[in-house]
């Protein structure tokens, strides 16, 4: 990654939200597609890494662009959308 290019960050836990990966596969998708530098952390596995960028909540969606968090978004619910394709793409074009 480079300090202008965008790193999606996403804290979720396997054993409470097992199917959010599944649910979002499109929007994973197009982050893969566009060369968006993705780590999904399962909190249930590295609670260290969820610790280290203070993420009490799950599903927890970071985009960190210079080495820095830029948005946070906490509690994603399904309902909400962010990890969907479309609003990827915003998210991480005005970040």
């Amino acid at each position: 990654m480079t300090d202008g290019e965008p790193r999606v960050w996403i804290f979720y836990s396997s054993k409470t939200e097992p199917e959010l990966l599944t649910f979002y596969a499109d929007g994973l998708a197009y982050l893969k597609d566009h060369n968006i530098e993705l780590e999904v952390v399962d909190i249930s596995e590295n609670s260290e890494k969820a610790k280290d960028f203070e993420v009490k909540s799950t599903p927890t969606v970071l985009i960190e662009k210079g080495g820095e968090v830029k948005d946070r978004y906490e509690v994603v619910s399904y309902l909400n959308g962010i990890l969907e394709r479309e609003e990827l793409k915003k998210i991480v074009e005005s970040s």
